[in-house]
């Protein structure tokens, strides 16, 4: 449908998703999983403190942190890069906008005022503060920032898509709405196809390796940075957090899903990469990171920034290559784990809202006890996951209102069936 949150239908792919049996289904409730281990891993780093900080702490963390930051999030904008290249195709740019809006718009509002309200107002109380004050101020995006960014990105390839569309007529009536409908539809049409034809004169002898797509991809990404640096607003911080600079960082991986969907060859090499490498490019990207920021020099800085670019293309190459190619169940095998992996599918536009505070919640109910980390760690993943899914079970599926609220359904969309077992789900 839509993002890296569509409908909770199965989704195999194939042809522009990677070939046959390419789950992105899979690939979506995975990443999401690895939200709730990230963030619980952030309070137990030993390299600064997160919005909870125990006191038990191991390096190992450090590295968990490290290495999920190289490829969840620039994967979750390949999906939704994916995704929205087949809602281009169905949806004129009006119907498509009002969709957008709903879907993203709407829960990210509702959980930036209440969920990270009340977050911030928990943290305000723990830290001696006055947790009403903080409540009514405004409270940071927190990991929301993705669906704000990932809002803009729509809006801007929507933008592009109508003004492609070029002139509507000026008629009147069922008829021109019609009309209308039908060119923005193509002209969404067109604008996928047309970034997607670069891709082909870069690839115009031979067929594409994955080191290509992920170098390719880092010297777009570069071209992008230093264009919107050079404007002198790369920086600005716009209302909610918004900066042109994280923007254009993680456009490219969104609109590589874009253009990619309609130019498999290139999609099918980069998820080709060898998992082999994801240590060593989460190790680039996490040491590009931090040196970007730190070196002296000029020149030393876009060096590392390209180390870092380059490190995040190929981790997100080989971890959504790999787990969207895992092998399926076989055909007719009903399982929990299948019966589960429909609950996590199903439930994942949830999962992602609330479990930053749930972490958060038990993290802190943790902090006093002299527990080892790995103990307290295991207990915030599986508390912050039962309990996501359990608000999305009972508090979420059966309302309309608050599947508006949470997953942006409209409310005349039905209720979503109790999970069954399929085969080839994870």
């Amino acid at each position: 449908m839509d993002a890296a949150f569509a409908s909770p239908a199965p989704v195999v792919a194939s042809g522009a998703a990677g070939g046959v049996g390419f789950d992105l289904d899979r690939v979506r409730a995975t990443l999401m999983l690895l939200g709730i281990a990230l963030h619980s891993a952030d309070v137990f780093v030993t390299a600064g403190n997160w919005l909870v900080a125990d006191a038990q702490r191991s390096a190992v963390f450090d590295a968990m942190v490290a290495l999920i930051h190289s490829f969840r999030v620039p994967g979750f904008f390949l999906l939704s890069g994916l995704l929205f290249a087949r809602s281009l195709g169905r949806h004129a740019v009006p119907e498509l906008l009002s969709r957008q809006l709903l879907r993203l718009g709407l829960p990210l509002l509702v959980c930036w005022a209440l969920l990270n309200g009340a977050q911030q107002a928990l943290l305000a109380w723990q830290r001696g503060g006055d947790p009403w004050l903080a409540w009514l101020s405004p409270p940071p995006m927190y990991h929301l920032w993705f669906l704000r960014d990932l809002l803009v990105l729509d809006l801007l390839v929507l933008a592009a898509a109508a003004l492609m569309g070029g002139s509507m007529g000026t008629g009147t009536g069922a008829a021109a709405t019609a009309a209308m409908a039908e060119t923005t539809h193509r002209a969404s049409g067109r604008f996928a196809a047309r970034l997607s034809r670069a891709l082909d004169r870069l690839a115009a002898r031979g067929s594409s390796h994955w080191s290509l797509v992920a170098v390719t991809g880092t010297l777009f990404s570069l071209a992008l940075l230093l264009g919107v640096r050079l404007t002198g607003r790369a920086y600005a911080v716009a209302p909610g957090g918004l900066s042109l600079f994280n923007i254009a960082f993680h456009a490219p991986l969104f609109l590589a899903g874009l253009a990619m969907s309609h130019r498999p060859a290139w999609l099918n090499a980069w998820l080709r990469t060898p998992l082999w490498t994801l240590p060593l490019a989460a190790l680039a990207a996490a040491w590009g990171e931090q040196a970007s920021d730190t070196l002296r020099h000029a020149l030393a800085r876009e060096v590392a920034l390209a180390v870092q670019l380059l490190g995040i293309w190929i981790a997100t190459g080989a971890v959504v290559g790999a787990l969207g190619h895992l092998r399926s169940a076989q055909p007719g095998h009903r399982s929990s784990g299948s019966r589960l992996g429909r609950a996590l599918i199903g439930a994942s536009y949830t999962i992602f809202l609330v479990h930053h505070l749930l972490v958060v919640v038990l993290a802190l109910l943790l902090l006093p006890l002299a527990w080892p980390a790995a103990v307290k760690f295991a207990l915030i993943v599986g508390g912050a996951l039962a309990l996501s899914l359990a608000f999305h079970r009972w508090a979420v599926q059966p309302f309309a209102v608050m599947r508006l609220l949470f997953n942006g359904r409209a409310l005349s969309a039905p209720a979503e069936r109790p999970a069954r077992a399929a085969a080839g789900r994870a």
